[in-house]
């Protein structure tokens, strides 16, 4: 099989609570938008990525784990703690963890979807 670098990857994310979620990542995330149609909305997710939120997926009223949802949503930013500063003072629930590795500020979505912020500047991540 050939090697394909395509312009752009994408997350697909099925939600039911449709309205809420894509408040939370226009609103909280400050994603920005990309396009709209009827039953989803497209953000930017870095240089070339999105994240299509849709209608259709199933909502929990607290964080899933991974049985329910093995994938994670990581942002990286500058400063995780001023990041979980920010998404607290919006009402959104957050802990900071610090690791020998480093650290990260765990939180969800209003569909209990995981999401973590992780400090950008990480030399682990460093692309060659």
């Amino acid at each position: 099989m050939e090697e394909t670098n395509p312009a752009r990857f994408g997350i697909i994310l099925k939600t039911e609570n449709f309205a809420e979620c894509v408040k939370f990542y226009r609103d909280v995330l400050s994603l920005g938008v990309w396009y709209q149609k009827p039953d989803l909305l497209c953000f930017h997710f870095g240089a070339e990525s999105y994240l299509m939120v849709e209608r259709g997926g199933v909502g929990s009223s607290q964080r899933k784990g991974s049985e329910a949802n093995p994938v994670v949503l990581r942002f990286d930013v500058p400063d995780v703690d001023r990041a979980a500063e920010r998404i607290a003072g919006l009402g959104v629930d957050v802990e900071v963890l610090r690791f020998e590795w480093g650290m990260i500020a765990i939180f969800s979505d209003p569909d209990g979807n995981p999401c973590e912020f992780k400090n950008a500047d990480d030399p682990y991540f460093e692309l060659p």
